[in-house]
């Protein structure tokens, strides 16, 4: 007989499992379908351990400025990479442990089989056919590798296969600068790795702002050894693999793979659905619903390829809880974009990229800021980093940022709640800024959007009372 559920969601990832909280509180009647690792990709091979390691790192690092403290011994330290990798690994089994430990009270929910679409309303398991009144799909993703390099197989390291490496090489190629790339390549080089990174373009860690990208470029090239261009794998040779960018080649031990990832989305068997695919294999979906067209499908987290982050993750897979057992499916908003890369100094993106503002044509305002001779970035050595504020011509409301900037996670969320809110520079130049920390360095920037606008708010150092006080 086939089994009949209000619900079925196929993957139990951080999308998946979120839109199971929602289902959840409504009925009983429903199944997650997933035939991989458990342990959601955040806990086990995403920003978790990698976290982990790149703790590690900037510590041992840290050496290097003890001298200018005035603090002797700094060259007697040394690093064991085994011991770290463990270290790595012990943190990551307890993240994806509690992962775990938090599906056994519905683990009879669970079918550990894989799932195709026969129709809108029905599954096939291989042994059995489930059908469902809605489908949501949270399938996730995967690392990127080329075809072509498969033979050298034994040499190839993605981000999945990373953390369970019990030692690090002596060489490693690192092909791709992304947000992973660039986070685990300064993290090896800092861990005394000999690391090559090979990047298309100068766009490290996602920027999209020109002069942010030079900003970024030129300092991690300072560090480690990062050529741009197209990557080739020449062969084996001399115990190594022979990795070429333009007429350089290098002698390395293992290659570390972080072009990106492709969503999971074959053999799911979408194709009998009767939809329309757009060039990537991705169905059309509604992005404030995510319903695909008008069917009783959602797709959601990685898979849709949308906004790849876990925060993210975990909305689109509550609105899609939600929708899933609502009548008419109901619109959400996003949250203001953040995207953050733990690098040193950290690579943030928030609202509104540079890109975006000038594909759109309409003018806006930079408000600029340097941390190369700010006072509290002096102090603590890491006086490194390049801001800009994103602001509306008309009226000086703040729009986006892109930045390199010591601690810049703290910097970006501040910016992020702020753009929530639909503030102007002028709105915030009032606010307390403490002396000396690095969040007084933003307000030039503020300064600079608010009287640029068109239409100027009076600049105040402190608010007006609303009454004259008694």
């Amino acid at each position: 007989m086939t089994k009949e559920y209000d619900v079925a969601i196929i993957g139990a990832g951080t999308a998946g499992l979120t839109a199971r909280s929602q289902v959840a509180k409504q009925t009983d009647n429903y199944v997650i379908i997933d035939d991989g690792i458990l342990g959601t990709t955040c806990a086990r091979v995403g920003c978790m351990p990698s976290k982990v390691l790149i703790e590690v790192a900037n510590t041992y690092h840290r050496r290097s400025q003890f001298e200018q403290f005035g603090i002797k011994g700094a060259d007697k330290l040394e690093v064991d990479r085994k011991d770290v990798m463990s270290h790595v690994r012990e943190l990551r089994d307890q993240f994806t442990g509690g992962v775990k430990k938090g599906m056994q009270a519905w683990e009879s929910h669970l079918i550990r089989k894989r799932a195709r679409f026969m129709d809108a309303n029905t599954l096939d398991l291989g042994d059995e056919t489930i059908q469902a009144k809605k489908i949501i799909i949270a399938t996730g993703s995967k690392p990127i590798v080329p075809n072509s390099w498969k033979s050298y197989s034994d040499y190839l390291i993605d981000t999945d296969e990373f953390f369970e490496l019990t030692d690090l090489p002596s060489r490693m190629a690192v092909i791709g600068l992304g947000m992973v790339g660039i986070e685990l390549g300064q993290a090896l080089n800092r861990l005394g790795v000999e690391v090559i990174g090979i990047t298309l373009d100068k766009a490290v860690g996602g920027l999209t702002d020109p002069e942010i990208q030079e900003y970024a470029f030129n300092s991690f090239a300072q560090e480690m050894t990062i050529r741009l261009g197209s990557a080739e794998i020449l062969g084996e040779e001399k115990g190594g693999l022979k990795v070429g960018c333009n007429n350089e080649t290098w002698i390395v031990d293992k290659v570390l793979l972080t072009m990106g990832r492709r969503p999971v989305i074959n053999d799911l068997g979408l194709e009998n659905l009767g939809i329309e695919f757009d060039q990537r294999g991705l169905p059309s979906f509604d992005p404030t619903t995510f319903q695909i067209e008008d069917l009783p499908v959602f797709i959601v987290g990685d898979v849709n390829a949308v906004r790849p982050i876990l925060h993210e993750a975990s909305d689109e897979g509550w609105i899609a809880g939600y929708n899933a057992m609502a009548e008419e499916p109901a619109c959400f908003q996003r949250r203001t974009f953040l995207s953050i890369a733990f690098t040193e100094p950290n690579i943030c993106m928030v609202g509104q990229s540079h890109r975006e503002l000038a594909q759109k044509g309409e003018e806006f305002i930079i408000g600029k800021v340097s941390y190369d001779k700010q006072g509290r970035a002096r102090i603590m050595a890491q006086n490194k980093g390049l801001v800009h504020i994103y602001g509306d011509k008309k009226d000086g409301t703040l729009l986006g940022m892109e930045m390199i900037a010591p601690h810049g996670e703290h910097l970006a969320h501040l910016m992020a709640w702020t753009m929530s809110f639909k503030k102007r520079a002028a709105d915030i130049l009032p606010l307390p800024f403490y002396h000396p920390v690095l969040e007084e360095a933003l307000t030039p920037a503020f300064r600079d959007i608010a009287r640029q606008s068109a239409s100027p708010a009076p600049e105040q150092k402190l608010l007006r009372c609303q009454e004259k006080p008694v």
